[in-house]
């Protein structure tokens, strides 16, 4: 106990304070991290390089030499996911951008001496636990020959995202649904949100994976007189997006490669064999494990969209450079708002304005509702919101009064023609005007 009181005395005269976790010690210390660049993915590197500096100063261990280099370059999801199971709980003191162009992040973390997860798995398991885990949709085109019907890249990221915390989704199923509900909608006098189902704007993921494998048997292959192996080329092209902006997470582009397979007897066992080494990975290959990789940048993404604060879209019809000016100002003035980024003006259409808000998109709107009241909330979703310069409802009234005087309108031009039809025709071509225009207002 002597050397529990002497240590923690020597951690806190260095400023940093020893927690004694169970049989391990926790130690709290502040760090920072960077990245060039404002995308969503300078925001991820910044943090992962946060967390993997509290791991070096709190518990000694370099996680870039422990951590395989891909083309040359440490991965910051490996990095992250690898930081992650060193530290029991960490919050994040600042973000913001840099007048040198590098975003910037500044933590708090409680940092264990030694791993507290013992793979990706248990780590994500972890943090899925802390926050609500994100909906996850799969939508990957599989042409696998010797597979019938093939899914098993998408059975195989189905079963591990499951495993690690996050909830699969089938978008299938979910537009089935939202079909049923926009029918009942528009049945209960709902137009309004009858429509918005009916055309998918109820967003059903968080995350999508989408695009395409394609495999082929490549012929065998032996060495040294051993039995000779099938080999399979794969080549695949496939992204990782935010269902909410649209923006890309990742973008695995690899084109085809042999995988050596052994011990099988044919052509679909080797296919289903090459699929699992491809998504699970090999050990000979620091980058051959694509699916762990899919699985490490949502995760890596969504913590960063968790505790650096939500990047949430903003879009305004008829907002010009002043405006903009006015509306970045007002929100880098607010606490919970840690970045703005103006992405596009144009006073005749749609603006786009992005900002990493620390408070939900409903208390948003009223900030800008605020800052810009000239402007009316059009929609609003979890990461996206939309305004439009005037009053809504007020536009929704004039579209409702001017309905009635287009039905009376095209009602006195059906008397102007079947009064002309009258004098040209006679009895007989009025007749026959009434019964046609009877049957067009049935269809």
């Amino acid at each position: 106990m002597n050397i529990r009181k002497a240590l923690s005395s020597i951690w806190k005269t260095s400023a940093c304070a020893v927690l004694v976790v169970g049989s391990a010690y926790a130690v709290e210390v502040e760090t920072e991290g960077k990245a060039a660049g404002d995308g969503p993915a300078a925001r991820s590197q910044a943090l992962s390089d946060a967390l993997r500096e509290a791991v070096r100063e709190g518990a000694g261990v370099d996680l870039v030499s422990e951590t395989q280099m891909e083309n040359f370059e440490i991965s910051s999801d490996k990095t992250f996911s690898k930081a992650r199971g060193y530290i029991k709980k960490y919050e994040v003191v600042s973000t913001g951008m840099g007048e040198d162009g590098f975003y910037t992040v500044k933590i708090k973390a409680d940092v264990s001496d030694k791993a507290l997860t013992a793979d990706d798995t248990m780590t994500f398991q972890m943090m899925a636990r802390e926050h609500e885990a994100p909906r996850l949709a799969i939508q990957i085109d599989e042409q696998i020959e010797g597979v019938t019907n093939g899914t098993l890249a998408t059975d195989w990221l189905r079963n591990t995202a499951t495993k690690c915390g996050l909830r699969v989704v089938d978008l299938n199923n979910a537009q089935g649904q939202g079909g049923m509900l926009a029918k009942r909608a528009e049945t209960l006098g709902r137009k309004t949100e009858g429509e918005a189902r009916s055309q998918g704007i109820v967003s059903a993921c968080d995350y999508v994976i989408e695009g395409k494998i394609v495999g082929s048997a490549a012929g065998t292959q032996s060495f040294y007189g051993s039995k000779p192996g099938k080999k399979y080329s794969i080549a695949l092209d496939v992204t990782v997006r935010d269902a909410a902006t649209g923006n890309v997470v990742l973008t695995m582009n690899s084109p085809a490669q042999d995988i050596l397979i052994r011990n099988v007897s044919s052509d679909t066992a080797a296919a289903r064999e090459a699929v699992r080494q491809l998504m699970e990975g090999n050990k000979r290959k620091a980058d051959s494990d694509a699916g762990w990789q899919l699985i490490r940048s949502i995760f890596t993404h969504w913590a960063a969209e968790t505790d650096l604060g939500a990047t949430i879209k903003l879009e305004f019809v008829g907002l010009d450079l002043p405006g903009s000016e006015k509306l970045k100002s007002g929100l880098e003035q607010q606490t919970a708002i840690g970045a703005v980024w103006v992405r596009s003006i144009d006073a005749a259409a749609i603006s786009v304005i992005e900002c990493e808000s620390r408070i939900n998109s409903t208390e948003l709107a009223k900030v800008i509702s605020d800052i810009l009241p000239e402007f009316s909330l059009d929609r609003s979703e979890k990461r996206y919101l939309s305004f439009r310069k005037g009053s809504i409802t007020k536009e929704r009234e004039a579209t409702a009064a001017a309905a009635p005087a287009q039905e009376q309108g095209g009602s006195f031009m059906w008397e102007i023609i079947a009064g002309v039809t009258v004098s040209a025709c006679g009895g007989i071509g009025a007749l026959l005007l009434k019964i046609f225009k009877k049957k067009i207002g049935a269809e």
